[in-house]
């Protein structure tokens, strides 16, 4: 035999103590996993026309349903369009338009840029699906994103639990606004 029984034990006595000594130096933390995907899924029933609220959401040059937001500007126009919102304080969130689905009346759109203050959220992108309900509009809204902060110990106003609150108060405040613009 070449290599003897004392060998191999000799070999995984090292091997262990280096990983010993290894983890001692890097120790694993459970916690050090980052950021989870955030979701918020909200539904509105709407009394319009399902033809007059898929007018006002898929024009992507408008989002005046959000009263928050003071004008809108866009570059291009379908797939791949930019749209920037420019909110009552200034600040601006830049959106760029990834779905537009007429015949299933769904859109989509991704954040390119956002203001953390606004809407403190990275990797965020939203779908609204249209249903028609005997006349009425069922509006779903739903969002995907990860916090504000993408590293460990994020500060608090940019953590999971600020940046799904601000995210959800920003969908239900665009609902809202877009059931009083539909149903005048």
């Amino acid at each position: 035999m070449l290599f003897s029984k004392g060998f191999f034990k000799l070999k995984f006595t090292i091997l262990t103590q280096i990983f010993l000594i290894f983890s001692l130096i890097y120790p694993i933390d459970s916690n050090s996993h980052g950021p989870s995907r955030q979701k918020i899924k909200e539904k509105i029933i709407i009394d319009a026309e399902l033809s007059k609220v898929w007018n006002l959401v898929s024009d992507f040059s408008k989002f005046n349903w959000n009263e928050d937001i003071l004008k809108v500007s866009v570059e291009g126009n379908g797939i791949g369009s930019v749209r920037t919102l420019v909110f009552n304080n200034d600040k601006q969130i830049q959106q760029s338009l990834e779905k537009l689905i007429d015949e299933k009346k769904i859109i989509s759109w991704r954040i390119k840029k956002t203001e953390q203050t606004i809407l403190p959220v990275n990797s965020y992108q939203a779908t609204l699906i249209l249903k028609d309900l005997n006349g009425k509009t069922e509006v779903t809204y739903k969002a995907g994103f990860y916090r504000g902060f993408m590293g460990n110990d994020p500060p608090e106003e940019l953590n999971d639990v600020n940046s799904k609150k601000k995210a959800k108060e920003f969908v239900l405040k665009s609902l809202s606004g877009l059931k009083k613009i539909a149903e005048k």
